[in-house]
């Protein structure tokens, strides 16, 4: 992959480099303005947020431990966990882009 990355940005140098050789120094800035306006005209890709089920977080991440997001779940009234746990049922799941967003928000109302 980084190969590939590699091989196209030194396409798009020496396609500017033909250009500015072609149309004059001006043409790279051209250039980037160009794509930026075409950049901005496609949409991004929206990023489903991954739900792990509560028993399998640690195959994914290292911390928090399982029982210690047991006790953050029973805890949930006091420390607004429910809102990065999904319930199905019995299953719990966490919404991983959600915790570790809840998770920045705690740190920096502790460290106020």
């Amino acid at each position: 992959m980084l190969e590939d990355k590699q091989k196209i940005e030194q396409m798009i140098k020496d396609k500017i480099n033909s250009g500015k050789k072609k149309f004059g120094t001006d043409f790279e800035f051209f250039a980037f303005e160009l794509l930026g306006l075409h950049k901005m005209l496609m949409p991004e890709p929206e990023e489903k947020e991954r739900e792990i089920p509560l028993s399998e977080w640690n195959k994914y991440h290292a911390d928090p431990s399982v029982p210690a997001l047991r006790m953050m779940w029973a805890r949930r009234d006091e420390n607004g966990f429910e809102e990065v746990v999904e319930k199905r049922g019995k299953r719990l799941l966490i919404k991983e882009q959600t915790y570790f967003r809840w998770r920045k928000e705690r740190a920096a109302k502790c460290a106020i």
